[in-house]
C-alpha cells in the first residue's frame, strides 16, 4: 500500500516547517483541542497522536470533556485523557490543534501555557485570541501558530504535518484525519469543500480509511433520545427576515424530556439552513436555564463569523457561534435586530 500524499502544498510553508521542526523536535509532548470537541477536533489529535506514538514520541492526549458517543469508535480513542499531571514534566511541547483561543481548550489552559516550554498551534478558524501574542503580566513559552483559514479542517493541516516529518501514515491514522475532513466539510457540502479536500480524503481512503465505515458510524449511528429531541426542535421552526432567516430552537425541558445531551445536537441548524429561501440559519439551545450557546450557518454572501465576533465568539464565513449568560429570548432578539439590520441596509444598496 502506498504511503504518500497527494501533493497539495499548503500556504505559508515557512511557518508550516517550523511547526514541524518544532514537533520533530520535541520527546514530550501534550496535545489537546478545543472543548466540547467535533469530529475534526477529535481526529486531528488522534491522527497526530498516533503518529507521534508510532515514532517512539511521550505524547498524553487531553480532552477536558468526555468522548462524544459518535466519536468513540475513531482509532486510539482510547488514549485520551481528562486529567494531567501538575506541574507538567519538563520541557513538554503544547500542541493545540482545531483553535486557535487559550480559552476554549478548557480550565488548564492557562496553567498548559505558562508550563509548556513551548507551543504549537495547528488551526483553521478566524483568528480570535490567538496564543502567540505576548500580553503584559502573561508568560509565554515560545511559540509558532500555523493557522490556514483557507484550508477545510485542521486534519488537512494535521496530514501536512505528518508528511512533512516523514512519518508513516497508518490506517488507524488515515481513518482519523479521514474523519476530520469529512465532518468539518460536512460530508463534501459545505462551501469549504475544494479539490484539496477530495484529492485529500481519495488518499487516506487508499491508505485504509473506510470511508462507507467513517460516515455511517457519524451520521446513521443516532440514539433515540437524539431522535426525540430533534423532534422537538423542529417543531420551534419559524422564518423571519421575509424568509431570509431560519430559526429553532432547544429548551432546557426539551432536553430533559427528552433525555438527549448537548452532544446530540450536533448539524441541528442544518435542519433550518435547508429552507429553499433561508440565508442565514440560527439554532439557539439552552441546555440549562440562563446558559445559552448559538450555532449559525450561511448559504452565500453572509458573514456569520463577523456576527459571532460580536458575541465572542467565532468560526468561519458560513459556520460560527457563540456561548453567552443571559436568556434565550433576548440573544434571540439581539440577534434577529443585527441580521435584520444587515439585510435591509444589503437590500437598500442593491436596489
Amino acid at each position: 500500500m502506498r504511503n504518500t500524499v497527494t501533493e497539495v502544498l499548503p500556504k505559508d510553508t515557512k511557518t508550516l516547517k517550523a511547526a514541524v521542526d518544532a514537533i520533530n523536535a520535541s520527546d514530550r509532548l501534550l496535545l489537546t483541542c478545543h472543548v466540547k470537541p467535533d469530529g475534526d477536533a477529535l481526529g486531528s489529535v488522534l491522527g497526530l497522536g498516533l503518529a507521534l506514538k508510532d515514532a517512539g514520541r511521550d505524547v498524553t492526549l487531553f480532552i477536558e470533556d468526555p468522548v462524544p458517543d459518535s466519536l468513540q469508535f475513531l482509532p486510539g480513542s482510547q488514549y485520551l485523557v481528562n486529567e494531567v499531571a501538575d506541574p507538567l514534566p519538563e520541557k513538554t511541547t503544547l500542541v493545540v490543534l482545531d483553535c486557535n483561543e487559550p480559552h476554549r481548550i478548557g480550565k488548564q489552559a492557562q496553567r498548559f501555557i505558562e508550563q509548556a516550554s513551548f507551543i504549537v498551534v495547528l488551526d483553521h478558524h478566524l483568528i480570535q485570541a490567538p496564543f502567540c501574542v505576548q500580553t503584559p503580566g502573561t508568560k509565554r513559552p515560545h511559540c509558532i501558530s500555523y493557522i490556514s483559514t483557507d484550508i477545510f479542517a485542521a486534519g488537512a493541516i494535521v496530514l501536512w504535518i505528518i508528511k512533512g516529518l516523514g512519518w508513516p501514515i497508518t490506517e488507524d491514522i488515515a481513518t482519523n484525519l479521514y474523519a476530520a475532513i469529512l465532518s468539518d466539510t460536512g460530508c463534501f457540502r459545505h462551501s469549504n469543500t475544494n479539490e484539496t479536500a477530495f484529492r485529500m480524503a481519495g488518499d487516506l481512503v487508499a491508505l485504509g480509511a473506510n470511508p462507507c465505515a467513517v460516515a455511517s458510524r457519524l451520521y446513521q449511528n443516532y440514539s433515540l433520545c437524539r431522535q426525540h429531541l430533534l423532534g422537538l426542535v423542529l417543531r420551534t421552526i419559524e422564518l423571519r427576515g421575509h424568509g431570509k432567516i431560519g430559526l429553532l430552537q432547544a429548551t432546557p425541558e426539551m432536553f430533559r424530556v427528552s433525555g438527549a445531551t448537548e452532544y446530540d445536537t450536533d448539524d441541528f441548524v442544518g435542519h433550518v439552513r435547508c429552507i429553499d429561501t433561508v440565508e442565514v440559519a440560527i439554532f439557539i439551545k439552552e441546555v440549562y436555564a440562563g446558559q445559552v450557546s448559538v450555532s449559525m450557518r450561511s448559504k452565500s454572501f453572509f458573514n456569520v463569523a463577523k456576527l459571532a465576533k460580536e458575541f465572542g465568539g467565532g468560526g468561519h464565513f458560513h459556520a460560527a457561534g457563540f456561548r453567552k449568560t443571559g436568556t434565550a429570548a433576548e440573544i434571540r432578539q439581539t440577534l434577529l435586530n443585527k441580521i435584520n439590520a444587515y439585510l435591509e441596509g444589503s437590500e437598500t444598496a442593491d436596489a
